[in-house]
């Protein structure tokens, strides 16, 4: 609560436009190349004052919780060593910019669904 709800809010819908709503979204970054590390390598994340199992398991039930709907089928639930392992090295000043590049490969691949059904 204290490290998420003040800028993504309660309900995961952020009112700040800087700051990403999580709720029917947050799991899209999974269907995309580098999305599952960017998810514990965000600097709230990977810095956050909890053990490395914490991160895993809120990050698992932020996933199942928010966006349930988008989760690959073929996910596998964040451990603790790959946790810690992508804590490691997080994203400081670069967030945005990976953030923005991985937006757009969701965005993409999307898009690429949506005329794949349509046809």
């Amino acid at each position: 609560m204290l490290n998420c709800q003040g800028c993504h809010g309660a309900a995961a819908n952020s009112a700040d436009s800087d700051v990403p709503p999580l709720a029917n979204s947050v799991a899209k970054f999974l269907s995309v190349p580098g999305g599952r590390d960017y998810l514990v390598k965000v600097p709230g994340v990977a810095m956050a004052p909890i053990s490395d199992a914490q991160v895993a398991s809120l990050t698992n039930w932020m996933l199942t919780t928010f966006d349930a709907e988008h989760i690959p089928t073929s996910f596998k639930a964040y451990t603790a060593r790959e946790v810690g392992r992508l804590r490691k090295s997080p994203y400081i000043s670069e967030a945005s910019a990976v953030r923005a590049k991985l937006m757009k490969a969701i965005e993409d691949r999307e898009t690429a669904n949506n005329k794949k059904n349509s046809n």
